[in-house]
């Protein structure tokens, strides 16, 4: 009995131990700095037209060019959704996005452009309602062709920089989508840089895979960054993972993938992760800033720096408008104006 309280004693103190030493080495990694003294960090924002519209019932256009006028935005992921492209089967509209590329040839700024299946926002896949009575075969068919329309409409713009080909494609369980087809996505890719030499970027999510396979198919790999997000079995949870934790893993990717040019954010958080999927307006003002509050955007911004990524899409301009034009809350809109207009 005495032995077995020894042994238990020794088990405890070693556990405590560990506790200390894992402490003690998160908080050095998480004090790294991998930034640059020499190159600031290019921040961009994502903008999604489809969703200013339906989920926040803005003028999208408005919210457009005040993005590009009074914030100052230099940098644009824009989103070409399938179901608002091609509402009609072989009836291609690209008049939305059209719009928004002259606008941006006309300011100078640069613009990625995603297409395919799945592009950012939920519900991910993006589906045209005449998609669901096609044969699988058929499905895939009508994508590579979007592809390649879509291409060789929108190759013509200055802005345009480069394609991003899917949203997070290998990202099986989140979203409403088919399961992920690698050959497939493989030949999206090769299609793509067959029509256009501009880059291609392929995403994957930062904290939940190692970035290979999508790593294996980009010119540039675009990871996600969220820190603060909600699930149904704990609530509010962030990520503890420390800057070095991305940084090395670009390292990594870059390393086994020489094809890769640079690894960048793709989606920096900067608006709440929504509760159950929900509309975020459906929510007081109150319970959005619980869930990502003006303390969480600042710590972002400077979080990135620290993980050394050359730039960072940030993810919630739309809702940075809604906050300002229709809840009379500016906070989020007047620090992200700073970002960008720093004199």
């Amino acid at each position: 009995m005495r032995q077995r309280k020894k042994v238990a004693r020794y088990l405890v103190i070693i556990f405590i131990i560990f506790l200390f030493l894992a402490a003690f080495v998160w908080a050095i990694f998480n004090l790294l700095d991998f930034s640059s003294p020499a190159r600031a960090l290019d921040f961009g924002v994502t903008f999604s037209h489809k969703y200013a519209a339906e989920d926040l019932n803005l003028d999208w256009r408005a919210v457009y060019l005040a993005m590009l006028d009074d914030l100052g935005v230099k940098n644009i992921r824009l989103v070409s959704p399938w179901d608002w492209v091609e509402k009609e089967k072989d009836n291609y509209d690209f008049s939305d996005l059209d719009w928004m590329l002259s606008e941006a040839d006309k300011r100078g700024v640069s613009v990625v452009l995603s297409i395919g299946r799945r592009t950012p926002r939920w519900p991910e896949c993006h589906d045209p309602d005449w998609l669901s009575s096609l044969s699988s075969l058929e499905q895939d068919q009508k994508l590579l062709a979007l592809i390649e329309r879509s291409v060789t409409h929108f190759k013509k713009y200055q802005s345009l920089k480069m394609w991003q080909v899917e949203n997070e494609p290998f990202l099986a369980f989140f979203g409403e989508c088919p399961k992920p087809n690698p050959e497939l996505i493989a030949k999206e890719v090769k299609l793509v840089k067959l029509m256009d030499n501009r880059p291609v970027m392929v995403t994957d999510t930062g904290e939940l895979s190692d970035w290979q396979t999508a790593g294996s198919l980009a010119d540039v790999l675009g990871v996600t960054m969220y820190k603060t997000v909600w699930n149904k079995f704990t609530g509010i949870w962030r990520y503890p993972w420390p800057p070095a934790y991305y940084y090395f893993k670009a390292q990594r990717v870059k390393q086994k993938n020489l094809n890769i040019s640079q690894v960048i954010v793709s989606e920096l958080q900067a608006e709440p992760w929504n509760i159950n999927g929900e509309n975020v307006t459906h929510f007081k003002i109150s319970q959005q800033y619980e869930l990502f509050g003006l303390s969480d955007f600042r710590r972002n911004l400077k979080y990135v720096k620290k993980a050394g990524f050359p730039s960072a899409y940030l993810w919630g301009v739309e809702w940075w408008y809604w906050l300002k034009y229709e809840k009379n809350e500016p906070q989020f809109w007047d620090t992200a104006r700073q970002i960008w207009q720093k004199d």
